[in-house]
């Protein structure tokens, strides 16, 4: 199988034929002559109509600044010399002032045509050729895996490295002063300019001479674009985020929040408590808290019935006097020293029954004569003749005292006999609070029922509180005699539990009591128990009022 030409064969083969049509002697054309331009090509075409812009002034080298320079002291000088047409500051030249040629492209066919003609592909054919030993002079695929190879472990290798020396900088750079020699290097950068506003013209100098419209490399760039593109973006914001909240005024502003709730304990286990038991505790606590508010209200009413059973029990001992006793006051007054409203007539009703004369009679107990014994019957009639006498001189005396007491000036009482009176008022005080309080202490559940009916309940509201019902006591036409002597049994043939333990209405119960209460009824019960149909007998030495019960039975039972 023949081999394929490779390119360089090629080209050598198209060499020689040129070489032999033209000659030996014949020289090459130069290049700018073989590469001709590309006619009607439009990017070439907007290359040449374009021009570049000078925009940092490399062309306005030391030589023009001189001159310029020149220029303005020639203004501020001398005029006139500008409007001379001989007078020249700018020299033309075309090598420093003229716009650089610009280099046309070169294709690769171009390329190779020029290495044709010029024969440099001869030389490049000879250094190919034995680097890799191949034919075509490309790199073998077994050199091309090693170099990228290679390459590849050269970048792990300095990636490594590189790290390394990075986090020493930073460990050894932690809380270092900066060093002096970069803050020097920083202030050299920066170019000192004077003051525009108070020297103009030095300032101008100055500028140009240090040419600072030239932009350095650590010089900050403000994009103003950018800063419309921010502003842009920020309207835009606020344009959605206007129309969503308008679009969405109706629903709820938290919706698109994910609100997570942190796990408790409580919500991790199930509780012991359930609504039952829920229910049962608030019942509970509503209860304790109305039984607080019950003894606050009834502690309340003690100390103001207190108050006014003690104002009233004065009241009564000063109109009364020391002879009455306390205990005859209570039995008369008793439960009505704790009503509110006393009228007058209940007051002069209880004070005529402490006044009755059978209250003085058993507080004064004279004693009585027979009517036989005549001697001693007119010498105590005698005796009480002189005690009525007697009394009534003393009546006498005590008024006539009292007219002279009254006409002496108050005697000034001593110290010793005020703190005696007040020992004896603080005692006097104490002991009508005790009698007080026993007064109300006696009366509890009055004062309760008070303080209930105050508060706006009842007894029959409670529902805690038993309900009693009226029930009558019935026998069935049973003695008590027949009653303890019979058994158990023979009691329950009689009529049941189931008969006699439940309420009934008043009607069942006259009904059982009819049927149960019949003579006949009664006789065959008595007969089939005691042997008897009116009853038991009695024994020998039993009483009326006694049951005497036999254990004759009873005994031989156990035997």
């Amino acid at each position: 199988m023949a081999r394929k030409k490779s390119a360089a064969k090629k080209a050598r083969e198209e060499a020689a034929k040129l070489e032999s049509d033209k000659g030996a002697q014949e020289t090459p054309k130069p290049i700018q002559e073989v590469v001709s331009p590309v006619e009607n090509d439009p990017a070439e075409s907007s290359d040449e109509s374009s021009e570049e812009e000078d925009e940092y002034g490399e062309l306005l080298t030391e030589n023009v600044e001189l001159l310029i320079k020149k220029v303005m002291e020639t203004l501020k000088t001398d005029p006139k010399k500008l409007l001379d047409p001989e007078s020249k500051f700018f020299q033309e030249d075309d090598s420093s002032s003229g716009k650089k040629s610009k280099d046309k492209p070169i294709y690769l066919k171009d390329y190779h045509r020029m290495n044709l003609l010029s024969g440099d592909y001869k030389n490049l054919e000879d250094e190919n050729s034995n680097e890799y030993g191949t034919v075509d002079g490309e790199k073998p695929y077994v050199v091309t895996e090693r170099e990228e190879r290679n390459k590849l472990l050269d970048d792990i290798k300095s990636a490594f490295n590189g790290d390394e020396e990075d986090d020493d900088e930073d460990g050894d750079g932690f809380l270092k002063k900066k060093d002096n020699a970069t803050t020097r290097t920083e202030t050299e950068k920066s170019i000192p300019l004077p003051d525009p506003t108070k020297g103009a013209d030095e300032f101008l100098s100055a500028f140009l001479d240090n040419q600072a419209w030239i932009p350095k490399k650590d010089d900050k760039v403000i994009n103003l674009d950018q800063i419309d593109n921010d502003d842009e973006q920020a309207f835009d914001d606020a344009v959605e985020d206007l129309e969503r909240a308008y679009n969405f005024r109706f629903e709820d502003p938290n919706s698109a929040s994910i609100v997570s709730y942190a796990r408790t304990q409580a919500s991790l286990r199930r509780g012991k408590t359930n609504s039952r038991k829920r229910a049962r505790d608030k019942k509970n606590a509503i209860k304790e808290q109305e039984k607080h508010e019950t003894e606050q209200a009834l502690k309340k009413k003690k100390t103001s019935k207190v108050n006014k059973v003690m104002d009233r029990l004065a009241k009564i001992k000063e109109a009364v006097g020391e002879d009455i006793s306390d205990e005859t006051i209570e039995k008369v007054f008793g439960d009505s020293l704790l009503n509110d409203d006393f009228d007058d007539a209940d007051w002069d009703g209880k004070m005529a029954e402490i006044f009755n004369e059978q209250y003085y009679d058993a507080e004064m107990t004279k004693p009585e004569w027979d009517e036989d014994d005549e001697i001693m019957a007119d010498y105590h009639k005698e005796k009480e003749d002189e005690e009525v006498v007697d009394e009534d001189a003393e009546i006498d005396e005590n008024e006539d005292d009292e007219q002279l007491d009254a006409q002496a000036p108050p005697k000034k009482k001593s110290k010793k006999d005020q703190l005696k009176e007040k020992k004896s008022a603080k005692k006097e005080k104490k002991t009508l609070k005790e009698k007080a309080e026993k007064i109300v202490e006696a009366n509890k559940t009055r004062l309760l029922d008070e303080v209930e009916e105050e508060r706006g309940r009842n007894k029959q509201d409670d529902p805690n509180r038993f309900r009693y019902r009226e029930v009558s006591p019935e026998s069935f036409g049973l003695s008590t005699r027949e009653i303890f002597l019979a058994d158990d049994l023979e009691l329950n043939k009689f009529i049941s539990i189931k008969k006699f333990a439940p309420y009934k209405p008043k009607e069942a119960a006259l009904k059982d009591k009819r049927k149960f209460t019949k003579k006949k009824h009664l006789q065959q019960w008595r007969r089939e128990v005691f042997s008897n149909k009116e009853g038991p007998e009695k024994q020998k030495e039993e009483g009326d009022d006694e049951i005497w019960i036999p254990i004759e039975e009873e005994s031989r039972s156990r035997k």
